[in-house]
């Protein structure tokens, strides 16, 4: 099924809570020397399941109910359909329509399309939609699996926007029609696989070796760094071999705190720590997933054993 490009909808962000940790299985690290060895990343891992939390708050006695949205048609037997609408109309700020196609229950949380619109406002902007397999959960009622692709950002303020979620959406057939439920039943980010955290790291330990400060940023997910600032000052210093290991959850993290103050303790289930050795010093790199590709947020000091 092809992409459905939807048009953006504004000011949407979505902070991911209770990312599940990808598992780290890496046995071999990179080697890296001053005049460079490639350290491009190997093939993706299966990404973890995990749910993202999207809370909308309880109706209040001072919303009045909206007259009645007619619902945009789905044909007849088709719960697909009603899905994609309801996607797609979200995700083009036609909240009306969106609106128009709830279920019964989501009537019933959001009892006006003022309610329901500022639910909206803390999700993420979706950009395209792609709809895939379904499957019969009880009389009348059908489980939509759907591709959903997000602007991907490491954010202070949104936390982490992963480029794709794979999420399960319920239809009901309600008053003759396929009817859409307000929240998925669940939802996973599609994050890149951890083999691909150590070539990220060797190509931007390679350009601090060669002090190229420019370069080095242009592979981080933002122009400043997290944790002691002089860490990453050391490779253009200490001039040698320096390696790239496996890497590691971030609750190995000696640290944390100036992470989870940017990103929420959330970032424990999304960063990774990747080890680097150089002549006479060992630290960590923290690294994020940015879309499908690792970027360096910071540094993390390693105790001495």
């Amino acid at each position: 099924m092809p992409w459905t490009v939807a048009r953006p909808a504004p000011r949407r962000l979505l902070r991911v809570a209770g990312i599940g940790a990808l598992g780290v299985a890496l046995g071999i690290g990179a080697t890296l020397a001053v005049d460079g060895l490639g350290g491009a990343g190997r093939a993706d891992r299966a990404a973890s399941v995990q749910r993202l939390d999207l809370p909308a708050a309880a109706p209040s006695s001072a919303d009045r109910p909206a007259e009645p949205v007619a619902a945009a048609p789905a044909r007849a037997g088709s719960a697909r359909a009603a899905v994609r609408r309801f996607l797609q109309a979200g995700a083009a700020g036609d909240l009306d329509v969106a609106y128009g196609l709830l279920d019964r229950a989501g009537r019933t949380r959001y009892p006006s399309l003022a309610r329901f619109t500022r639910a909206q406002a803390d999700r993420a902007q979706v950009t395209a939609v792609r709809v895939g397999r379904q499957r019969r959960a009880g009389a009348g009622v059908v489980e939509v699996t759907v591709t959903l692709a997000h602007p991907p950002a490491i954010d202070p303020f949104a936390g982490l926007v992963p480029g794709r979620t794979v999420e399960v959406w319920r239809a009901s057939h309600q008053d003759g029609r396929w009817r859409v439920a307000a929240e998925p039943v669940s939802a996973r980010a599609e994050l890149p696989g951890d083999d691909r955290a150590p070539g990220a790291v060797t190509a931007w330990v390679q350009r601090l070796l060669g002090c190229d400060r420019q370069g080095a940023a242009a592979l981080q997910a933002g122009a400043g760094l997290y944790g002691p600032a002089d860490l990453a000052e050391l490779p253009c210093r200490e001039r040698g071999r320096w390696t790239v290991a496996a890497p590691q959850g971030f609750d190995a993290a000696v640290e944390p705190e100036a992470y989870v103050a940017a990103f929420g303790p959330e970032v424990g289930s999304w960063a990774r720590l990747v080890p680097v050795q150089g002549p006479g010093t060992r630290f960590s790199v923290v690294v994020g997933p940015l879309g499908d590709a690792w970027r360096v947020l910071g540094t993390d000091p390693v105790t001495t054993r």
